[in-house]
C-alpha cells in the first residue's frame, strides 16, 4: 500500500519555511529548557488539519506550529497558521505536484504521452 512520504511531506509543507521553523523552534525551546528549566517545561505543538477544496483530489492542509519555551521570569509563546494545497494521489499519498494517475486508479488524459 501506498503512503505519503513524511520527510517529502514536512519540505514541501509552506514551501520548505515549515520545516526550518519546526527545527529553531526545537532548538529554541531545549535551549530554553536547559536555561530556564529547573521544573519549568517547554513546550512545541504541530497540528495539523486537512480539509478537501471543492469536489476534487486535492486538500488544504492547515499547519499550526506552537511553542511555550521558559524564560528567566516566565515564559514566551508564539502560534503560526500557514495553509499548503496538496493533491491526493491513488492510496491517499499526499503530494504538491499533479499525481499521473488518479486516486481512483485511472490515467489523466494530460499525462498519457504519445
Amino acid at each position: 500500500m501506498s503512503q505519503t512520504n513524511v520527510e517529502n511531506f514536512l519540505g514541501e509543507l509552506e514551501a520548505g519555511v515549515f520545516k526550518e521553523k519546526f527545527a529553531h523552534l526545537l532548538s529554541d525551546v531545549a535551549l530554553g529548557t536547559v536555561i530556564n528549566g529547573g521544573k519549568k517545561k517547554g513546550k512545541v505543538t504541530v497540528e495539523l488539519t486537512l480539509s478537501q477544496v471543492g469536489e476534487n483530489n486535492q486538500v488544504i492542509v492547515q499547519s499550526k506550529l506552537s511553542h511555550i519555551t521558559p524564560t528567566k521570569r516566565g515564559q514566551k509563546a508564539e502560534v503560526t497558521v500557514n495553509e499548503t494545497p496538496f493533491f491526493v494521489a491513488k492510496g491517499g499519498v499526499m503530494q504538491i505536484e499533479p499525481p499521473k494517475e488518479e486516486f481512483n486508479g485511472q490515467f489523466n488524459l494530460s499525462a498519457v504521452k504519445n
